[in-house]
């Protein structure tokens, strides 16, 4: 019995070793088999230097230093790249090939700042001077100004102030001192997308007219210059409203709004515990008053609903007096 479970042991131990040293030699060839892989270095910002043809016109001298590097120059290779455009002179040493080195361009956030505050005063036309010259402070001018008297006889002022922003949280700061903050809301909109987008736009578009206008001068024909002309006017009405555009958010990137809400606070006088005989005297009398209005009142309302109740009240009295003789009457006849 022992001896068969050894030979069972060894049976196993033999299938195990020769299972593992398939597995040994089935990894050595493959990795002496397989093709060797070539490692390539890619960067997607890394951009070969483009040429730029003599002949295109409407590139700016900012879009030609995002696309070649600034202390590469421009190669000649007639608008056509190839392996001669980089290879050496005859003569020279080779160079190896190096990528020009990537242009990281920042980009300045357009933002559009505007502010609620609302203070509470004592005194709201002063303190809307105060406003004025916090305002004239911070190279800033005042939009639109309003005071308005309530039926309690509290004023109120609502100023629009607009100020240069990079003075917008200084003058916001400044406003706060002038009373106690009752409410502040600030927002901000952030149209650098749209700045970058109505700027590509109007690029295109004034390229677009310039190569309409070269065409006019070209064209000789009636109909095709009107057609050209036609299209001269779209273009330039949109460059137009593009522009207006522009000039819109130019104005209010470079202001910050603030709305500033003025209130005048009244104290609540704080009533006197102390004892007072002339205010007892005059609570009595005031009641005494009261009360007698109370009574007339209640008299007068009598007498006016008197005119239904008492006829009708003294109708019912002689009826049932009537009946009561009536009862007796016959009582009486009975009796005898």
């Amino acid at each position: 019995m022992g001896n068969r479970k050894a030979r069972w042991f060894k049976l196993f131990g033999l299938l195990v070793g020769i299972s593992l040293l398939g597995i040994l030699i089935a990894m050595v060839v493959y990795h002496t088999t397989r093709p060797r892989e070539v490692e390539i270095d890619y960067h997607e910002e890394a951009k070969f230097p483009v040429p730029m043809p003599s002949g295109v016109s409407g590139v700016t001298t900012a879009e030609k230093s995002l696309v070649l590097p600034p202390e590469a120059p421009e190669p000649e290779t007639g608008g056509v790249m190839g392996p001669a455009a980089f290879a050496p002179a005859m003569g020279e040493p080779s160079m190896p090939l190096t990528l020009p080195t990537v242009v990281k361009v920042t980009l300045t956030r357009k933002l559009i700042r505007e502010a609620w505050l609302t203070l509470l005063v004592q005194d709201v036309p002063k303190v809307a001077q105060q406003v004025r010259q916090v305002a004239e402070e911070f190279n800033g001018y005042v939009a639109e100004s309003s005071q308005t008297r309530k039926p309690d006889g509290s004023w109120s002022a609502i100023l629009t102030l607009r100020i240069p922003a990079e003075n917008y949280h200084k003058a916001l700061s400044r406003l706060q001192q002038l009373g106690q903050v009752d409410d502040l809301r600030e927002q901000v909109q952030d149209v650098t997308e749209e700045f970058v987008d109505l700027e590509a736009r109007l690029r295109n578009l004034k390229r677009s007219e310039q190569h309409l206008l070269e065409l006019l001068k070209r064209t000789g024909k009636v109909g095709e210059l009107l057609q050209v002309e036609r299209e001269l006017s779209l273009r330039r009405q949109e460059i137009e409203r593009l522009e207006g555009r522009l000039r819109y958010l130019s104005h209010q990137v470079g202001f910050s709004t603030i709305h500033v809400t003025l209130n005048e606070f009244r104290p609540r006088p704080v009533p006197g515990t102390a004892f007072s005989l002339p205010k007892v005297f005059a609570d009595a009398f005031r009641t005494v008053v009261l009360i007698l209005r109370g009574a007339l009142v209640a008299a007068v309302w009598v007498l006016v609903f008197g005119i239904i109740w008492l006829p009708l009240s003294l109708t019912v009295w002689l009826w049932v007096r009537k009946l009561r003789r009536v009862e007796k009457g016959i009582t009486a006849t009975g009796s005898e």
